[in-house]
């Protein structure tokens, strides 16, 4: 099964990123991955959280528009070339890789990494079927 992963477009200026972090703060929503970059004027904000739902109508609420959508959460180990093998496993059945962003806990040893595709189940099936660890929400 695919996370849900929220989006939303922010202004490129100072504070605007803790506004967010804030309101999922007050929200009492744990960010368990985030991206954020920025294109001029404005940046957009990816990120996977324990609470989607409530997670999304905070930040409404707030004034920001936000999209949900599906993303692939894989668990790596933290070694040379496990990344470097699921892409590849993307790359051989012709899978676009719109984005990626990952975090790496020493103690763990594993890498948790979010994949946005276009189609994710057909994704995880692939992934699972060569033996790649996909986390669910």
């Amino acid at each position: 099964m695919s996370v849900t992963e929220l989006a939303l477009q922010i202004r490129n200026t100072p504070g605007q990123l803790v506004q967010v972090t804030t309101v999922l703060a007050d929200a009492e929503v744990n960010i368990r991955g985030i991206t954020a970059s920025s294109a001029g004027k404005f940046g957009w904000v990816r990120m996977v959280v324990d609470k989607p739902k409530q997670a999304q109508e905070a930040l409404e609420e707030y004034g920001f528009q936000v999209e949900a959508g599906a993303a692939v959460a894989v668990l790596l180990q933290d070694e040379p070339g496990a990344l470097d093998r699921a892409l590849h496993i993307l790359a051989e059945n012709k899978i676009n890789l719109d984005y990626i962003y990952t975090c790496v806990t020493g103690k763990a040893k594993k890498a948790v990494t979010i994949l946005g595709v276009q189609t994710p189940s057909k994704v995880e099936n692939l992934l699972k079927a060569q033996g790649v660890e996909v986390v669910d929400e």
